[in-house]
Order: C-alpha cells, then sequence, then structure tokens
C-alpha cells in the first residue's frame, strides 16, 4: 500500500468558528489542486489521492472502513480556549469504552474501532484549533481565521518528509 493520508475535519462550519475544519480542509484541497467542498459535501466521493480529505460533522463509527485504508490520519477540530495553544497537535492513541452522557467519539474511540475491524492502526494526529465565538452562523472569526492558516502550514509540515515530517509522499 502507498503511504496515504487522510485528513479529516470535523465540526459545525453552521456555528462560525466550530467549522474551522471546513475552512482548513478546503485550504488543503487548494493546495493539491482539489476543488473545494461545499459546506453539504463531505469528500467521501472523491478518495483516492496520497492525500485525501473528508469534513464531517462530527466522528461516527461507520467511518472506521474508511480510515484502515491509510497509513496516517489527521483530525482536525476546534477547540474552546480549555487548551493554551491557539494550534496544537498531539499524537492520537487508541481509546476504548464510550462516553455514557454523549454522542461525541474521539478520535481514539475511532482508531480502536480501526483496530477492532483490521486488527492495526494508521498513525494519527489531532490538530486543535482554538475557536473564540461558537454562535450560529458562517464565517470564522479573524482570530480563528489567523489560526487556520496556522494549522494548515503545520499540517504541510508534519506531511514533509524532508522538514522531519511524517514522510507522505505527493502530499499537498
Amino acid at each position: 500500500m502507498p503511504n496515504r493520508t487522510l485528513v479529516i475535519g470535523y465540526g459545525n462550519v453552521y456555528c462560525r468558528d466550530d467549522g474551522v475544519a471546513f475552512y482548513v480542509i478546503n485550504l488543503l484541497r487548494q493546495k493539491a489542486g482539489l476543488p473545494v467542498l461545499q459546506s453539504d459535501e463531505d469528500g467521501l466521493d472523491g478518495l483516492g489521492h496520497p492525500v485525501d480529505t473528508i469534513l464531517l460533522h462530527q466522528l461516527v463509527p461507520e467511518i472506521a472502513s474508511v480510515v484502515v485504508q491509510y497509513e496516517h490520519v489527521v483530525f482536525i477540530d476546534a477547540h474552546t480556549g480549555t487548551i493554551p495553544d491557539e494550534v496544537r497537535i498531539v499524537e492520537v492513541h487508541e481509546e476504548f469504552g464510550f462516553h455514557a452522557v454523549t454522542h461525541h467519539m474521539s478520535p481514539g474511540m475511532l482508531l480502536a474501532l480501526v483496530r477492532n475491524d483490521s486488527h492495526s492502526v494508521p498513525k494519527a494526529h489531532l490538530v486543535s484549533v482554538k475557536g473564540d465565538v461558537f454562535d450560529f452562523g458562517l464565517g470564522l472569526s479573524e482570530p480563528c481565521l489567523r489560526r487556520a492558516e496556522m494549522a494548515e502550514k503545520m499540517i504541510l509540515d508534519m506531511m514533509n518528509p524532508k522538514e522531519g515530517g511524517i514522510g507522505c509522499t505527493n502530499c499537498p
């Protein structure tokens, strides 16, 4: 299997900065020469590149069958400021067990499902971008827009083998 990377952005594009992943995904798609996604598109029908991107409202178990096809997965989500960094990248490890009081699935839970199905998991990272405005509406706040551009650069740097990244070939 060639070295393939899947970038999964998730969040609610209709809640201002919670849609930061939508913006970052489209920056990456533009760099790769792929058409940008509209707010009602997920990108699942356009897979098959060295770097694929998809956008989800939230992580769901059904996506495990897609994740298993990649060697590296990068998750992108907004955070509310509880993390001190404006943009943080952390390695994701498997996490077993669902939270009983929420419908939310974490990247680690998704990796555990992938291992259950395939007995192996891709290398994974979570890119958290600080958001400021989570009210209903479209468009990022100005500070979040700046952070989204930082996140795109950090993701590209992470995937660039010449810069000590993960070594994705033909990355955008």
